[in-house]
């Protein structure tokens, strides 16, 4: 499996530079450049795609609070995926999120909120009408861990030249690369022409799609019965 240290040598191999003994701790120009790169490419190519390998799944159990806590996972970046946040007990979609303008509207009481509904303030969800305590919730979002360590736990920055990424390598690479090119002050358009084009390819491919019918008829996804919504007895 490539590590930090295998992509930069990787990296070093491209531009015909002698290969690092390390990266982290390196302190020759080299090291200091490629390292700087790692991380911007790291945190842009996570940021450019939701890519599967870092779909994550949160649960987390309601209070009879508006406010929840411990309704953002601490490795969030930000992106809940839509249509996927459920009130498992009640069997119900949350709707949402909600703008600061329908927000304050059902707060002043001149729209009532029937169905759960939500909203993200400071790094937490708030939910209306506030629910029973311990309901589950969950949904799924996008990891800001787009690497981890040797024991595969995930981390937001590399940290030793063991750590391993969690998405593409190929992509990586070359992503690696452009950025020292520009680092140093070398032609680097060809090489970011190369990289963004096998980015548009890997996303094109990440997760495969559905199929969508022009007819209006959708024979692609799972069959299942009709019922209200709710955790209504049949």
């Amino acid at each position: 499996m490539a590590t930090l240290l295998s992509i930069c040598q990787d990296v070093a191999d491209r531009v015909n530079l002698a290969r690092p003994t390390q990266i982290t701790n390196g302190v020759n120009q080299f090291a200091r450049t490629v390292r700087g790169a790692a991380q911007r490419e790291g945190i842009a190519l996570s940021r450019r795609w939701s890519w599967q390998a870092l779909l994550r799944e949160h649960t987390f159990t309601s209070t009879a609070t508006t406010v929840q806590a411990g309704s953002i996972p601490s490795d969030w970046d930000g992106r809940m995926i839509q249509g996927t946040f459920w009130n498992r007990d009640a069997l119900r979609l949350v709707e949402g999120p909600l703008d600061s303008r329908e927000w304050q509207s059902i707060q002043s009481g001149g729209v009532s909120a029937v169905t759960d509904a939500f909203r993200f303030r400071d790094r937490l969800i708030e939910l209306v009408p506030t629910p029973a305590a311990g309901q589950t919730y969950a949904y799924e979002y996008i990891s800001s861990h787009w690497c981890e360590d040797s024991a595969g736990d995930g981390q937001a920055a590399w940290a030793a030249d063991t750590d391993v990424p969690r998405l593409d390598t190929e992509l990586m690479t070359l992503g690696i690369l452009w950025r020292f090119l520009q680092g140093r002050g070398l032609e680097f358009a060809a090489a970011l022409v190369d990289y963004e084009a096998e980015v548009m390819k890997a996303m094109s491919r990440d997760g495969s799609r559905r199929v969508i019918s022009l007819s209006g008829m959708d024979r692609e996804g799972p069959r299942r019965p009709a019922v209200p919504e709710g955790s209504w007895s049949l």
